[in-house]
């Protein structure tokens, strides 16, 4: 499986690049904001994501690592296929997506075509669990939480949620609580910082 390639940028066109290695053009469908980065001629890394349709090998590419991964959890999702994960990357903004996806704003995903109320419901079913993994462990791993003792700052996001706080709430109050106040390291003490002012 590749990871990505580098080489010359020798076609673009609105849906997919050719990309020049070692005298292959390899043609990789893309979602726009990777196309509009790219330029004829110009050197370029793309990172690779590729899938068999009808027995052949299709491959797609990426500007970053973090949406190729996203396109490959969108594509998950029973029902949707790499057509409807790239026009959704290709529509709307990839932190909008996410964060609509965790806030289950489903109207956001059913703006692009081909995506129906169902399969909206569907995608935000399947991916938010691990999108709030992705995001607690982002967080919790941030350069806020330096000389916190491993496990207090989860700790005191799960102990928010069963107060009813969403997690994005309860991680944003966490890291606010860490920042502001260093020397707290207890998780009791986070979650009495972090739920003042609800």
């Amino acid at each position: 499986m590749y990871e990505y390639l580098s080489g010359e940028v020798v076609r673009i066109t609105a849906q997919y690049a050719v990309l020049e290695v070692a005298g292959v053009g390899h043609r990789l469908r893309a979602p726009s904001g990777t196309i509009e980065k790219l330029r004829e001629g110009a050197q370029a890394r793309v990172f690779i994501s590729h899938r068999i349709r009808d027995e052949q090998l299709v491959l797609f590419g990426f500007s970053q690592p973090e949406e190729r991964d996203f396109f490959e959890q969108i594509c998950q999702v029973s029902g949707v296929g790499p057509a409807s994960a790239i026009a959704l990357l290709s529509q709307v903004d990839q932190d909008v997506l996410r964060s609509a996806v965790l806030e289950g704003r489903t109207e956001e995903l059913e703006k692009v075509k081909g995506i129906g109320r169902k399969t909206a419901q569907r995608i935000v079913l399947d991916l938010r669990g691990a999108l709030e993994k992705e995001d607690l462990a982002a967080r919790v791993g941030s350069p806020a939480t330096v000389g916190v003792p491993e496990g207090a700052p989860a700790d005191a996001v799960r102990a928010l949620q069963v107060l009813g706080f969403h997690i994005i709430d309860a991680q944003d109050r966490v890291r606010k609580a860490i920042a502001a106040n260093p020397d707290q390291i207890s998780a009791e003490d986070l979650v009495r910082l972090a739920s003042r002012g609800r």
